[in-house]
């Protein structure tokens, strides 16, 4: 796919029109009804958090993914995201 270039936003073309404000609620909760069947329902932890380094930080997500992973009743049965 080609990657277009430009010197600023007036050079741009205009994007299409949306069709109805309804066809655009009915795409975003398609995508949300596909997202929960995927089992990407669980929202993160709230707040900001600190850690004193980034392997701290890393280690708090794996805890996380693993406590998420055991609340879930359809939750696919493997290893989460592990630090590379």
């Amino acid at each position: 796919m080609p990657v277009r270039r430009y010197r600023s936003v007036s050079d741009m073309p205009a994007p299409p029109p949306a069709d109805t404000a309804l066809a655009g609620l009915r795409a975003a909760c398609a995508l949300s009804e596909a997202s929960r069947a995927f089992g990407h329902d669980a929202a993160g932890p709230r707040g900001v958090r600190r850690f004193r380094s980034v392997a701290d930080a890393w280690d708090h997500r794996r805890e996380w993914e693993e406590a998420a992973m055991r609340r879930s009743p359809s939750a696919p049965r493997g290893t989460p995201a592990t630090r590379s």
